[in-house]
């Protein structure tokens, strides 16, 4: 049995080294949403209307930490830069909790199943989610305010928001893509306002 000596395995290690010392940076990871503000304190649940966000529901293409932008009238391409911090469906959803959180501060939101039933819920479907290559930001949805048990639909309404990402980068597109998110939880505020 011949032992390998360090003149058969040292064009691997300088391969290895090479790799390791010039190869690509890591990508950088990136969340939806705005980071959240310190809770000023503690309020009273029971008094609090609670409403249950169910999870975003967004094309299955588009349900990876990828950061996926359309390069082509039928192709998409994976930023080699940037991921999420979460599955898009997952980012989405707890950006627009947040969010929905500021917007109803006299309400209870919740992203997750609540203890006691909810006094409505809140189901958003994302049809379209497109970064592409010019900038533009572009999220389509249906957003519905039902009752708390599904039954009963009480206001349901498609929207289009449009932001431009202010370069190429994924940073800014994260930006763009929360301003989109800050303006759905515009309009489902207003809606759960009006009723």
């Amino acid at each position: 049995m011949r032992l390998c000596s360090w003149r058969d395995v040292w064009p691997l290690a300088l391969l290895m080294l090479v790799e390791g010392c010039g190869g690509s940076s890591p990508a950088r990871i990136y969340l939806l949403g705005d980071p959240p503000s310190p809770d000023p304190g503690v309020s009273a649940q029971s008094e609090r209307l609670v409403i249950r966000l169910s999870p975003v529901s967004v094309p299955d293409y588009l349900d990876t930490q990828d950061i996926v932008r359309r390069s082509g009238q039928n192709e998409v391409k994976a930023s080699p830069t940037g991921r999420w911090a979460e599955r898009l469906s997952v980012g989405l959803t707890h950006a627009l909790a947040a969010a929905l959180a500021t917007r109803l501060p006299a309400d209870d939101i919740v992203a997750n199943r609540p203890i006691v039933p909810p006094a409505q819920q809140i189901l958003v479907d994302v049809e379209s989610f497109e970064i592409r290559p010019d900038g533009q930001c572009m999220v389509t949805g249906r957003w519905t305010i039902a009752s708390g048990d599904g039954g009963h639909v009480l206001r349901s309404e498609r929207d289009t928001f449009v932001e431009w990402a202010a370069d190429s980068s994924d940073a800014a597109v994260a930006a763009a893509i929360t301003r989109a998110i800050d303006h759905v939880a515009d309009q489902i505020a207003a809606g759960e306002r009006a009723l």
